[in-house]
């Protein structure tokens, strides 16, 4: 990654730092109430839903940069219109804007970034560029949010944060515009390629790869219990908290929370350089491994037990995100990245969505505990079930080659053999062209 890369992931996740802790309350401050305020929240769910796979189609047949500065064109009506806020009338196109921008921003500027990395030094690099990506947008919103938490309780309102947030998105548009090229690789697609050819060639990928459709169960999964997390684990820590004046404790484990899933991205890069023959592998553990830390965080009593749960979570989380970040681009082809990474982004906001009503229903008879041990299950069972399935499928595979070469008399090849060169294969093959009738 270049230096300007490194620049613009940092400096857009740092701005969306400074209001993401203060954003609800700033909603309040400018017309919302208690009863509207979840209304503004599912409008803008609703809107990232809609529009979330169609940026991603746009971003490979228009071009990723483009598609990233209608993100930030986006951001900024957005921003300019919370400030000017003083009704729910105004709010509703606040989140309105602010989903499209967040719609649009999902993937296109990872995709281009990727694109020309792998240009430039091929597929070795992959595994160090997602977890680079992942270490600096961790970082940024981590550096943003305290330093947004510090200026909203300096100035006592919330104007600086988001005229903060608004020239440092009108500095990335500009440097974006001005320096970022489009990777040489979106050269090679056809240009004439039509809507309905891209959703085909999609279908085709997905189809190609099982292991796309055990990913994407997986990405759901992880949406699903996230959401319960992020929304109830405030009110938990403080039923477990002894004294109900910490409040600000909340403010260091949300810190410690950004920290930990950078730590983790670290972590998962080094793990993915030293197996990189066994990707899948790790991806499989670390998330069997998050599914057992959820339980254990789900029966914690004492405060301490509770941050240490919630740091080990949000660890294993950022470790089990770059090795799933890496195997789908690795198996993607340029020409279908950002469409691919918005269809996970989607299936991601479909989980929210779907635990979102799951936790409504369920909140008063489960409790917090209750909530995350289903999540925990869920996440484990999507996990071992899998993992054996894929295992299976490599084990036939195995065999079958095994016994077509003894009947030809080819005794030289055992089935270890097949099976380290089926490994490979899973390993290095990118297009789906080359890939057709193998398993991952």
């Amino acid at each position: 990654m270049t230096k300007l890369q490194q620049t613009l992931v940092t400096m857009n996740s740092f701005s969306l730092g400074i209001i993401l802790p203060v954003l609800n309350l700033i909603l309040l401050h400018r017309g919302a109430d208690l009863q509207t305020l979840p209304i503004l929240m599912a409008i803008y769910a609703v809107t990232v839903l809609v529009f979330e796979l169609p940026s991603g189609i746009c971003a490979d047949m228009y071009g990723r940069k483009t598609v990233f500065l209608i993100s930030c064109g986006f951001q900024m009506i957005s921003l300019i219109l919370l400030i000017m806020a003083n009704n729910i009338v105004l709010l509703v196109l606040v989140v309105i804007f602010n989903g499209l921008s967040r719609a649009f921003s999902s993937g296109s500027l990872d995709a281009l970034i990727i694109d020309q990395a792998l240009a430039l030094h091929g597929d070795s690099c992959l595994s160090k560029v997602t977890s680079r990506l992942a270490i600096l947008e961790g970082s940024g919103l981590a550096a943003g949010g305290i330093a947004g938490g510090f200026i909203s309780y300096l100035n006592g309102s919330y104007y600086t944060n988001l005229t903060l947030r608004l020239t440092f998105t009108a500095v990335i548009l500009i440097l974006c515009c001005s320096n970022m090229k489009e990777s040489s690789v979106q050269a090679e697609k056809e240009e004439a390629a039509s809507l309905l050819a891209h959703f085909k060639q999609g279908k085709e990928v997905i189809l190609s790869f099982p292991f796309f459709r055990y990913i994407f169960i997986g990405v759901f999964c992880v949406g699903f219990f996230l959401i319960t997390i992020e929304t109830y684990w405030q009110p938990a820590f403080m039923n477990l908290s002894s004294k109900s004046d910490r409040t600000w404790v909340l403010g260091f484990i949300t810190f410690l929370g950004f920290l930990a899933v950078a730590a983790g991205n670290t972590v998962s890069q080094k793990l993915l350089d030293k197996f990189h023959k066994d990707h899948l592998g790790i991806y499989y553990i670390s998330r069997f491994i998050l599914a057992v830390c959820i339980l254990i965080f789900a029966v914690q009593q004492s405060s301490i037990g509770f941050i240490v749960g919630y740091a080990g979570v949000y660890f294993l989380l950022g470790l089990g995100n770059v090795a799933e970040n890496t195997l789908m681009n690795q198996f993607t082809p340029s020409h279908m990245r950002a469409s691919l990474l918005s269809l996970s982004s989607f299936i991601a906001q479909v989980g929210v969505m779907c635990a979102s009503i799951f936790s409504s229903i369920t909140i008063n008879r489960l409790h917090f505990k209750g909530l995350w041990l289903i999540t925990g299950l869920l996440l484990g069972g999507y996990v071992i079930l899998t993992a054996a399935v894929t295992y299976l499928k490599r084990t036939l595979l195995v065999s079958k080659e095994f016994n077509e070469i003894k009947q030809q008399g080819n005794c030289y090849k055992t089935e270890g053999s097949l099976q380290a060169e089926i490994n490979l294969m899973d390993d290095t093959v990118n297009l789906p062209e080359e890939t057709k009738g193998m398993s991952v």
